[in-house]
């Protein structure tokens, strides 16, 4: 990316303590790791109230996860999991009288074994668990409880899974994608035609969905469900995995290009973070 930015300054930042005030480093700032840190979150939110645009927007996670988004899905009218969000264990404050122990009949009605498991914050694989049965669940769930909040997900049967990539909610790149955890998921290029009538939609839907959530990078999971619907498993890919070594080579050589643009474009604009508290503010 450095490359196509000789006449712009650039360069990595790194922080140690930060004094207020503290004016931002660069007017645009592409951020690829906040989201693990929360130093590093806060010192985002901080340089983009300060002037700065954060490309991802760091107030993004303050709105959505993944049991928000799935409102995003209705109104769109978008085909997505059943869905149940269940309750932890709050070890801190006792809130008993608000939060109950779930009904298990119900959540197994809503949702059918075998299931999907996961946070409902969750980045990267961590704590996604395929569950068999109703037993396995409610282990799970119970030793997990005290530390993450857990959604659980129908299965979807599928006969292709896709990362729809998406910059300025705009440009769209389509990969085959075999998921697989532990960093061990595939990235291809689908041959011209291959997805056939679910292309259309898959691109149509992820550019609606990126300019709804005001990402300028994200990448949206999809898989053909039966009958040949395209049905979203992710959307919240706010820090996409975008590596040399993953990529095949025209991807790579896409993403870098668009980003970049996408960086040099909001730059221009004077682009500002939108922020929850000023609902009026211009668009980023």
């Amino acid at each position: 990316m450095a490359a196509g930015l000789a006449d712009v300054p650039h360069g990595f930042i790194r922080a140690g303590q930060v004094r207020h005030p503290s004016p931002p480093p660069f007017r645009v700032i592409v951020d690829r790791v906040s989201f693990c840190d929360p130093f590093l979150r806060a010192l985002m939110r901080y340089w983009s109230r300060a002037g700065a645009y954060i490309l991802n927007d760091p107030f993004f996670t303050l709105v959505y996860d993944k049991f928000t988004e799935l409102l995003l899905y209705d109104s769109l009218g978008i085909a997505h999991a059943r869905t149940v969000l269940l309750p932890g264990h709050n070890r801190a404050e006792d809130v008993s009288e608000m939060v109950a122990e779930p009904d298990w009949q119900e959540v197994e009605e809503a949702v059918r074994f075998p299931c999907i498991l996961k946070p409902v914050d969750g980045y990267a694989w961590s704590d996604v668990f395929r569950v068999p049965d109703l037993p396995t669940l409610r282990a799970l769930h119970e030793s997990l409880r005290e530390r993450r909040t857990m959604i659980v997900q129908e299965l979807v049967p599928y006969t292709a899974y896709y990362r729809a990539f998406c910059v300025a909610a705009r440009d769209v790149l389509i990969l085959k994608w075999t998921p697989r955890p532990f960093d061990r998921g595939e990235y291809a290029l689908p041959e011209p035609g291959e997805i056939g009538p679910a292309e259309e939609v898959i691109r149509a839907k992820t550019v609606e969905l990126n300019a709804a959530f005001r990402l300028d990078f994200n990448a949206v999971e999809w898989c053909i469900g039966p009958p040949g619907v395209p049905v979203v498993i992710d959307s919240l890919n706010d820090v996409p995995d975008v590596r040399r070594e993953k990529l095949p080579g025209p991807a790579w050589d896409w993403a870098v290009e668009r980003v970049r643009a996408c960086a040099l474009e909001r730059l221009a604009q004077g682009a500002r973070n939108r922020i929850l508290s000023e609902p009026g503010a211009p668009p980023g």
